[in-house]
């Protein structure tokens, strides 16, 4: 079995899209939730197979989302749930490391369709999305990079991302300042980048951000 997690800030949404999933004898629904607190909670133990994710949540973003779910759980395959796929939330998403997207209007088949495809390794693309812009995310930097670092290093960014200069970084996690710079020195070569604006430009468009 193909397990789902459903994750959509509207009731009508959450309900039809569970259903649906349960309707395909090869799918079962590992977990609903309307927010990205409660969808976190809901994968602290384990991961589903294919996550199903709005874009649009009240305590977050589904891309953001997507990112800290997947690097939980690699193994977990991230679909994006969307209203309109416009270019640059096609190529954000696919360049953050998720694994396609979903339009809400889609045909129920349809929707089934990606989700199988999904659990199977494919990327999945709607329709509307031109080879262009598919070539375009594939040519960017990906930033499941990410997954490449280890929890200090992790704890390291986000403080990084709060506009936090190396001494006060070292300060908050009671490390000298040596070790702080050595270690942003590892991971700029973790991520593939040259400089620490490149990382926290990277780790800003995978939604790392601190809590």
């Amino acid at each position: 079995m193909i397990s789902v997690l459903v994750v959509d800030d509207h009731p009508v949404v959450l309900t039809g899209l569970s259903a649906l999933i349960d309707s395909d004898p090869q799918l079962e629904v590992f977990g609903v939730a309307r927010s990205a607190a409660a969808a976190l909670e809901a994968t602290a133990d384990g991961g589903p197979a294919v996550a199903v994710l709005d874009l649009h949540l009240p305590d977050g973003d589904g891309i953001g989302l997507g990112v800290q779910i997947k690097r939980r759980w690699p193994a977990t395959r991230v679909l994006l749930l969307t209203m309109h796929a416009d270019d640059a939330t096609v190529i954000r998403s696919l360049t953050s490391g998720l694994d396609g997207y979903l339009l809400k209007d889609a045909d129920p088949e349809d929707v089934l369709a990606a989700v199988h495809s999904a659990a199977g390794g494919s990327l999945v693309v709607g329709r509307s999305v031109s080879a262009a812009v598919i070539a375009a995310a594939r040519a960017a930097p990906r930033t499941d990079a990410l997954g490449r670092l280890d929890a200090r290093d992790l704890e390291i960014l986000e403080l990084l991302v709060d506009g936090l200069p190396v001494g006060q970084v070292a300060s908050r996690l009671y490390l000298a300042p040596k070790t702080v710079r050595n270690r942003i020195s590892e991971m700029l070569g973790k991520l593939g980048v040259a400089t620490r604006d490149e990382a926290i430009s990277l780790a800003r468009a995978a939604g790392l951000r601190k809590s």
